[in-house]
Parts: structure tokens; sequence; C-alpha cells
């Protein structure tokens, strides 16, 4: 059996994966348009959609097509057992989407969001796994090969930081076991998903060799994709230096993406839109999906300079430049279409225009509204009802999120029927029946009626918007957010320590003082109302009882607590003021005249 045949098997899972996610995209386009509050929060299964998006169209669609290119970069007959990853990536597929209709709760984490239920997460892996398989297939094959290819060669580089993903995922479990909450989800994705983000930019620069062939001398891209590929060098001194899952652990990571993946991409883009700017018009139009994926790309590292926190502004970076990494394969996709599978230049031209143009549009509305300090993950309507600039900058990135999903629809539509129309029907009808099936299941799962959140749940729901706004110091919409919680539940000390710290922000010390005291009466054991009220009673001149909550919360925290260090400066400062203070006023009063003798 040929590589093509696997190649296209892996094929068939990547459009699979788009176009499901793609009918998820319009739940999450429904959630982060300006409605009313009341209509928004009727919006069934926002937070699950968003796993299933994130997770079938950066994981799923991405590691599908990455291993499509290496069974086409392996060149040679693909054995039996080969056939076996695309049967268990697409085996773990399945399991994601039916894991949509369980009671998995969403679990937000970075880079790889997941359902927290073993069906989503045995699915995720079983699709890893099947990645594996096709690296495990292609890499020994071109490691034969004397001369490679640019993109054959960015291809090999790729495998190899697949493999340390893989490696790092495994070590993380070692050390810190399943994970059972956000942090441990978020602490076991942190390394690999990292390493999937230089797994994707070595595939772009080679996707982009391949578009853009003749633009760029052989030398230049094979130097750019060695540089692209030197960080990878780092990742043992980050596992030598700090142990999994500490602070400096996952510092490591963010500064390693953060300074070394851009670089060599951004050179190479660089330098394929200067070529193309000498061709003209005629090469512009010719290289149309290759020229929005460049502009893409750098839209998404200069909006990555900009991020400050949790705002929209980092759904804004990553939307660009994996929207750059989308757009470079499906011009690949056209061009790798069997014989006998016309489609006409137009119609792949303007599918590109109208999906970069969305992406260029979304990511451009969401990096103002992330300016303006709207929030990342949360459905944002009530803040929107408050704050007219936030309906106007979300309303424009639902309309290029439409345009977005308009496009990439297209694509799926364009490949259907082009291979509807090609000879070899054996190959065309299970793709197009593939495709169309994840598309009504897709369809089906979106529309599936969902039973009403329980009072836990709207509790949950309101809790977790309000502390997005308190971290965003948004502090007038999270007062009237935690307003609401404290209305659902008026003896919950949580939201009572938040409205205080809220209440600190809007400078509102004595109330801030009162939510303390509440949250204090309410539960003896909350540590963190402590510090609010020595912050707030500090605030109001009473330094003793500043100092006397002070203490109690260093009583009261534990060891690796990371605000005791600024606890006890905070009382060692107080205390040194309060001793000059005794001391100046002891001065005073020893060279103030003795008021019993009458001086003459």
């Amino acid at each position: 059996m040929r590589a093509r045949g696997v190649a296209g098997a892996w094929a068939l899972l990547a459009v699979c994966a788009l176009a499901a996610s793609t009918v998820c995209a319009l739940l999450l386009l429904l959630g982060r348009a300006p409605l009313p509050a009341a209509l928004a929060a009727s919006l069934p299964g926002f937070r699950s959609a968003l796993v299933l998006h994130v997770s079938l169209a950066v994981v799923a669609w991405f590691l599908c097509c990455a291993a499509a290119v290496w069974s086409m970069a392996a060149r040679a007959p693909a054995p039996r057992w080969a056939w076996g990853g695309p049967l268990l990536a697409g085996a773990g597929m399945a399991a994601m989407l039916a894991a949509l209709g369980g009671k998995g709760a969403p679990v937000l984490a970075n880079y790889v969001p997941v359902l927290a239920s073993p069906l989503f997460v045995g699915g995720l892996l079983a699709l890893a796994g099947g990645v594996l398989v096709a690296a495990a297939w292609a890499a020994p094959q071109l490691l034969r090969r004397r001369r490679l290819a640019p993109w054959q060669a960015g291809a090999l580089w790729s495998m190899l930081a697949a493999s340390l993903a893989a490696g790092t995922l495994l070590a993380g479990l070692a050390q810190l076991g399943p994970a059972h909450d956000t942090p441990g989800y978020e602490a076991l994705a942190w390394a690999p998903g990292h390493l999937l983000q230089f797994v994707h930019i070595l595939l772009l620069m080679s996707l982009w060799s391949v578009l853009g062939k003749g633009l760029v001398g052989r030398r230049t891209v094979l130097a750019l994709l060695a540089l692209g590929a030197l960080p990878l060098l780092g990742v043992p001194l980050i596992y030598w230096s700090d142990p999994v899952g500490s602070p400096e652990f996952r510092l490591g990571f963010t500064e390693l993406m953060r300074w070394a993946s851009w670089p060599a991409p951004a050179a190479l883009a660089l330098r394929l839109l200067w070529s193309l700017l000498r061709g003209g018009r005629a090469a512009l139009r010719a290289q149309l999906p290759l020229l929005l994926s460049l502009l893409l790309f750098l839209l998404g590292c200069l909006l990555g300079t900009l991020i400050r926190g949790e705002s929209t502004m980092v759904p804004a970076h990553y939307h660009g430049t994996v929207g750059a990494v989308t757009l470079a394969y499906m011009a690949l996709g056209y061009r790798l279409l069997p014989r006998g599978a016309p489609l006409a230049p137009w119609r792949a031209r303007w599918q590109a225009a109208l999906y970069g143009a969305g992406l260029l549009t979304l990511a451009g509305a969401l990096a103002w509204s992330g300016a303006l300090g709207v929030p990342r993950k949360t459905v944002h309507a009530e803040v929107l009802v408050q704050h007219p600039a936030y309906a106007v900058a979300m309303g424009l990135a639902g309309v290029g999120g439409l345009l977005a999903v308009a496009g990439a629809a297209w694509f799926v539509l364009n490949v259907g029927s082009a291979l509807g129309a090609a000879r070899r029907r054996r190959v065309a009808a299970p793709l197009l029946g593939g495709a169309g099936a994840s598309v009504l299941a897709g369809v089906l799962l979106a529309l599936w009626p969902v039973p009403p959140p329980t009072p836990a749940q709207v509790l949950a729901s309101r809790f977790e918007a309000a502390v997005q706004l308190l971290n965003h110091r948004q502090y007038e919409p999270a007062a009237a957010a935690w307003h609401k919680v404290l209305a659902l539940a008026p003896r919950l000390p949580e939201a009572h320590v938040n409205m205080g710290f809220t209440m600190i922000g809007l400078q509102r010390y004595p109330m801030a003082r009162d939510f303390f005291a509440s949250a204090i009466e309410l539960n003896s054991g909350q540590t963190n109302a402590y510090f609010g009220l020595a912050l707030a009673q500090d605030a109001l001149g009473d330094r003793p009882g500043a100092l006397g909550a002070m203490r109690s919360y260093v009583h009261l925290a534990r060891a690796d607590d990371p605000f005791r260090r600024r606890a006890n400066a905070a009382i060692w400062e107080w205390e040194t003021e309060r001793a000059a203070q005794i001391t100046e006023i002891g001065n005073q009063l020893a060279g103030a005249p003795n008021p019993g003798k009458v001086r003459h």
C-alpha cells in the first residue's frame, strides 16, 4: 500500500475534525455576540462547545493534518500496522464527540481543554497515540534518505517536537499522577501544549516552502527550519532545572515559546512576503492563500506582544497564528486532490479570501475588546449591557467569526464537491460520507436539547464570571456580578471576600471592611478575609486593627502561601512605623516643659 492511501485517511479525519469544530464555533459566536443577558444565559453548552471547538480545531485538525504531511513525506509503501494510526485516531475523535452528551464538566485548561470524563480523556489519548503511530512509521523512512526536500526536513523536525511533547506528557503523569481539577490538567498539558506549538510552526514553515516554491532558496529554508527547531534543545534544561509543575517550570516553557518560537517563521514570512510583493499583482492573486497565511501569522505575532493578562487579546493572538496554519493546510489540501477531481480556481481563491478576511476581522476585534479589558473564556453579556463599546467590539468579532465559519464550511464543500466529481468513486465516497456524517453529528449534538442548569451550576457560572471581571480590574461590573452571586448564596464566605476586594479596588474601604468582617463571621478560617481586612483597616487609618488582622492571616495561612511574604513584610513595616511614632512621641514628651513646675 502506498503512503498516499494512509495520508488520505488522515486527510479524511482532518476534514471531519474541521467540520465538527465549525459547528461548535457557531455556538461560540452566539455566546460572544452582544445579545441580551437573558438570551445569552439561555444558550446551551457554551463552555462545552468551547472545549470541543478548541480540541477539534487546534488539536485534532492540526494533528491529523500533521500526520497526513508526515505520511506524504515518507514516500514509501505503508505497512499494515501504519493503518492503525488513523483507525486509532478516528476512534478517539468519535469518543471525544460522544463525550459531549455526557456529564463531564468542561475544564478550560490552556492549550488542551478537556471535558472531565474518562470517555473524552481516553479519546484524546487515543488520538495522540494514533498520531504517534504515524510518526513512528514516517520518521525512519526520512532518516534513511541522504537528501531531503526542505518540507521533508521540516516534517522530520516536527516529528522530533511531537515526540518530545509525548515524552513530557509521560513525565508529567509519572511525577504528578492523573489530573482531577483544572490546575491538574493544566500542569500536565503545560509542557506538551507548548511543544505542540513548535510542531505546528515547523510544519507551517514546511507548507510555506511548498506553496511558495521558488520564492526562497533551498538553503535559506533549511537554515530557518533548523533555527526553528533549535529551541527544542532547551527542553531538557528546563526539566533538569525545575520540578514539573512548579512556577519556575511553567515560566521556563512560557519564555521558551515567547522568545524562541517566532523568529524563524517570522523571518521566512517576511522573506516570502517580500518576494510576493516584488512579483506584482499577478503573483499576489495567484498566491492569495499563501499571502493571507503570511499576514495572519505576522498579525498574530504582533498581537502576542500586546498581551497583558487574561483578556481576549490572548485569543486574538492565537486566532491569527492558528488561522495562518489552517489556511496553509487548506491550500495544500487543494493541491492534494486526486486527478479527476476538478475544482475551479476561483472557488479556492475566494474561499481562502473569505476565511482569511474573517480571521483578520476576528483577530482585530478580539484585540480591540482585549484592550478594553474583556476577559477571555466567558460569556460577556452582562458586561456588554453596561459598556456599549464592548458590544461594538464583540459584535465586530461576531461578524469576523461568521465569515471565518463560512470560509471553513466552504472549504469542506469545495473538497467534497471536487471528490464527488472524481473518477475514483471508491476514494471519494468514504471521504464524502465521513465528512457528511461528521457535520450531521455535529449539528445534532449542537441542537440536542440540554436540561436547564441546576442552581449550583448557575451559581458556579456567575461566580466564575465575577472572578474574571475582578481579575481584570473591571471593578464596577464585578461589583454588580458579586451582588448577583450573593443574591443566590448570601452566606457564601468566598463571595463576601471577593466583594471586599472589589470594594478595595473601588476605594470604598468602609464597605470592604464590612464584607471582610462578614466573611470572617461566616467562616472564622477564611484566611484571605483576614488579609483583605488588614488592607481595608490600614486604608482607613486603623493601624492596630490592621496589624491584628494581618497577624491572624499569617497564623492561619499555609507555609507555602505565596502571600505570606507580603504579609510579613507589611507587619514589619507597620510595626517599624508604629515604633518610630512611639519613639517620636516619647522624645517630644521628654523635651516638653514639666507642667508641675512654674517658670519664673
